[in-house]
């Protein structure tokens, strides 16, 4: 097999050539296993906020008490595990239910329409919003967040996880440890009297 002359490259040597043909198409692939990791993980959360909503709107449909509702995720968990395997405990589906009433899935720029394959929106016209699912956290993320009660402390805890690239157990631990009530009382004693 011959080998074509480039005249971009005439210093280059074909080891060099090579070498960059790889290291290119390193980077492809790079980024196409990023972007799918990235998918999943986005249809993952709206799978989880959907789950949400439909277990929310059962038990206030039914207006069940709260044995009836208990009963319902005991049933619900038990078909959905045999069916799609762990992570559909009973105390999973107690975390997924919050999910939808704390972040606005529906209105989160770009999520519906990467569902559906489309993009209405250029990649980098898309911007995050405080409150808006990231593509940078994951179910666990999402699972954990809305049982922060105050907003402060959940956005908080939220723009922290995604500046500091924090993995799931990472942001448990900083809301665990107070982090945000911590720093909070920290500013309050450097404030002038």
């Amino acid at each position: 097999m011959k080998r074509r002359k480039s005249t971009d490259r005439s210093n280059a040597t074909p080891a060099a050539g090579e070498k960059n043909l790889y290291l290119r198409i390193r980077d492809i692939l790079e980024s196409a296993r990023a972007g799918v990791a990235r998918t999943v993980n986005t249809t993952q959360v709206a799978a989880n906020w959907l789950t949400g909503r439909e277990i929310v709107e059962e038990e206030h449909c039914g207006e069940s008490r709260a044995e009836d509702g208990k009963r319902l995720i005991a049933e619900l968990s038990e078909k959905l595990t045999a069916d799609f395997g762990l992570g559909y405990s009973v105390q999973n589906l107690f975390y997924i239910k919050p999910f939808h009433g704390t972040y606005p899935l529906l209105i989160a720029p770009g999520i519906l329409p990467a569902l559906r394959g489309e993009s209405d929106e250029p990649e980098n016209a898309k911007k995050w919003e405080q409150g808006h699912l990231s593509p940078n956290l994951s179910g666990t993320h999402y699972r954990t967040l809305p049982r922060v009660q105050k907003s402060a402390a959940r956005a908080f805890h939220e723009i922290e996880a995604i500046r500091n690239n924090w993995f799931a157990r990472a942001l448990e631990g900083q809301i665990n440890s107070l982090l945000f009530e911590r720093l909070a009382k920290s500013k309050d004693k450097t404030r002038p009297v």
